[in-house]
Formats: structure tokens, sequence, C-alpha cells
């Protein structure tokens, strides 16, 4: 009697596990919403090689996450339109941000993203399909910025990188990582890496994507953006600098053109394991603000490198060892050079493995 009494009560367990395990199985594949930390990057070296005739620049450039960033949640079914900005007919996108400074259209790189992994998985699959199995109703964007604009750290094209891997999620992984790279760079030269690297930096999120275990945080990165090689990454304790001030990639890149001109591919040797900039010359020259950083840091701070990451106006202050990190931020506080225009903050770079 008691045999056949536990015998009962295990079989009812059993029934209850199976039943909790269908229901975990059903809304996993209902699940209409991912949020996704779109991390920030910084060039450690940057070589404009040369100039294409389409008016893009072919460039070698060793690229590192850093261990800031927005965060996004993307969605496949929408509650109530009325909480967002803007909605694109077309594409059935809605899209929200609290902050004023980014371009609530058809430009944003988080729009443009979301369009471009959309039809690169058109071109492959059913995509009606695909919804009705996935229940996705639409796709909506919601973007906490709390990274500089215009700042040289791919902001942008890390919540363009966010939106693209969150869609392919909800839509069940139907492209591999490399798949998404290649449909990124049609949004932005910065679009491929970001793609890679937040895929490794939101890797416990991103369960299914094909080719994952290739991801790294840091990649040698060459054509225009679309070659990307991953790397093991350089850690370093970073203290970012931004002026406060927006700096225009377009005309930063007229002035290399400029130089370029009338001469093919600049025969030189490049090594990307240095700390090299080609658009920081520029940049100084032209932006007295960002001149007027760079002086101050390294008159005043003990890093180990200082440059400007990107065509600016970031600039980064890199250390490997920790406390005269932590004194040199520390001591920002009180100090009288630094303008109180800026914004300054600490972080790390190289990836979560090199810090846990």
């Amino acid at each position: 009697m008691i045999n056949s009494t536990i015998y009962a009560g295990v079989q009812c367990i059993l029934a209850f596990l199976e039943s909790m395990v269908e229901c975990m199985n059903r809304t996993t594949l209902i699940t209409s919403e991912i949020e996704l930390s779109a991390y920030a990057k910084i060039n450690l070296s940057l070589y404009v090689l040369s100039r294409r005739t389409d008016g893009y620049h072919d460039i070698k450039s060793f690229m590192q996450g850093i261990d800031i960033f927005d965060t996004l949640k993307i969605k496949t079914k929408l509650i109530n339109s009325y909480d967002y900005n803007c909605f694109f007919a077309e594409t059935n996108i809605y899209l929200f941000s609290t902050n004023k400074d980014i371009p609530l259209t058809a430009d944003n790189l988080a729009v443009k993203g979301a369009t471009s992994v959309i039809e690169a998985i058109s071109e492959r699959y059913n995509l009606t399909e695909l919804m009705l199995k996935s229940g996705a109703e639409c796709i909506s964007i919601e973007i906490d910025k709390k990274l500089p604009v215009a700042a040289g750290i791919a902001g942008g094209s890390g919540n363009a990188a966010a939106v693209m891997l969150g869609i392919n999620f909800l839509l069940g992984s139907p492209l591999s990582m490399r798949e998404l790279m290649e449909a990124g760079v049609k949004v932005g030269a910065d679009v491929p890496f970001s793609i890679m690297m937040n895929a490794r930096l939101n890797a416990g999120r991103l369960e299914g994507l094909h080719q994952l275990e290739e991801a790294s945080s840091a990649a040698i990165v060459s054509g225009i953006g679309e070659v990307v090689e991953a790397v093991e990454p350089r850690p370093y304790f970073v203290i970012l600098f931004n002026p406060g001030i927006a700096v225009s990639t377009k005309e930063v890149y007229e002035a290399i053109d400029r130089e370029l001109e009338g001469t093919r591919e600049k025969q030189r040797e490049v090594d990307v394991n240095h700390f090299y900039n080609d658009l920081e010359l520029y940049t100084l020259a032209n932006y007295e603000e960002v001149q007027s950083l760079v002086s101050r840091i390294c008159e005043n701070l003990q890093a180990d490198e200082v440059l400007m990451s990107g065509s600016g106006p970031t600039v980064a202050a890199y250390y490997t060892d920790y406390t005269r990190f932590e004194a040199d931020y520390e001591a920002l506080e009180s100090a009288g050079w630094v303008d109180p225009t800026w914004r300054y903050w600490k972080t790390k770079s190289g990836g979560h493995d090199l810090w846990s």
C-alpha cells in the first residue's frame, strides 16, 4: 500500500515536471522581447590606407569592446503604440528613446539595422512563416541612451548591432553571426565588428545563434570594416574623456582624402598592435577642444598611452596598473585642469572574461 502510494506520488511529480518542461518550451517559442546591452568600442589602432572609388575607405584597425553601453529592448509585440516616438509604416517598426540627441527618423542606425536584418532574413527564408511561428506582429525598439552621440566610440553602430541580434533571436535565430555581419556592413562600417563584439558580450542572452562560439570582443578589422578577424583582447583599465562637442567624421575623412588625392594606396607598414590613429592628427588640427583635452591628459595623468578613438572627440587614457588608474581617476574630481564641460568615466576594455 505504501509502495503504491509512493509510486503514485512519483508519477504525479514526473507528470508535473513534464508539463513544466512543455510550458517552458512553449514560452521559448513565443518569446516576444529581449533586452540587450549595446556596448561601445575603441580603436587601439586605426590606419586609413586608401579612398575607394565608391567613397568608402580601406582601413586596418585593432578594435576592442569597452564596458560601457546603451540598453535596448527589442519586441515583436506592441502593447501601446502611443508609448513610442515614431512609427515607420513601410517596415512596421516603432522607435522610442528619451534622448533627444539621437535622430528619431529612418536615418537612425537602429532603424537601419532593423530594416537590414529583415531584408537579409527575407532573402533566405519565408519571413511571414517565421513571424507566424514566433508570434511576431511588429518590431519595436526602445533605446535607453547613455553613450555620448558622435563620440567616435560606435554608439550608433552598437545600437544597430543589438537590434539586428535581437530581431534575429526573436525570429528563431535564422541567420548566423557571420550572415548578420554581412548584412551589417550595409548599415555602417563599424557594424560588422559591433555585431561580433556585442554577440560575445551578450552571449548568455543569445542562445541558439550559430557561430556564437567564434565571437570575440576584439578583432583586427580591414577593408571598409567588413573583414573582421577575431583575436584575443588586450586588457586595459581605461579613463574616457569627452569634451562635450560633436566631431564630423565626414569632415575628418575629407581632410584625409585631400592628402590621399592622386595617390594609390599608401604603401607603408602598419602595426595594429601599437597605439596609433591616423585620424587624430586631423581632428586635433581642426578641433581646439580636442587638442586641449589631449594635451592636458598627457601633462597630468600617469597613463601608459593616450589616444583618440575613431574620429573623436572621445579620448582614452590606457592603464595596465590598477593603482595608478584608480589614483588618477579619484584625483579628477578636484583637479583644476579638468574643464567643467568635460564628461569622463572609468571603465575596462577587453571583455568580461578578463575581469571576472
